[in-house]
């Protein structure tokens, strides 16, 4: 039986516009696919509804989606505030290990 083909870049773009239906505080989200593995998307969502911390240690939540089956990908989120944005962007604030702003693709408002 045949592989299942995964685009990886299409179901960034597809957890991104989801997202952004669901959450009213996301202002932009960026895919990050450099250093991923294969089968690995990692976003950073900018959310100015999520409250502001003190730890600066970023954290990405990891969603195990179709476990188990040929479908199976893992989904990292980052969410980050907007001051925490800037200050990623400036590299006064440190992404987690082996994560990359290049060739991020970024998903604002569409």
């Amino acid at each position: 039986m045949p592989a299942t083909q995964f685009d990886r870049g299409a179901m960034a773009r597809w957890y991104a516009l989801e997202h952004r239906k669901t959450d009213p505080g996301i202002v932009s989200i960026h895919y990050l696919p450099t250093n991923a593995g294969e089968r690995e998307i990692r976003l950073i969502e900018v959310n100015r509804l999520i409250g502001s911390r003190n730890d600066d240690a970023l954290e990405p939540i990891d969603f195990g989606i179709d476990t188990g089956m040929e479908s199976a990908h893992k989904l990292f989120v980052l969410d980050v505030t907007p001051e925490q944005w800037e200050r990623i962007q400036k590299k006064e604030l440190g992404l987690p290990a082996n994560w990359s702003l290049g060739g991020a693709i970024h998903y604002g408002n569409e």
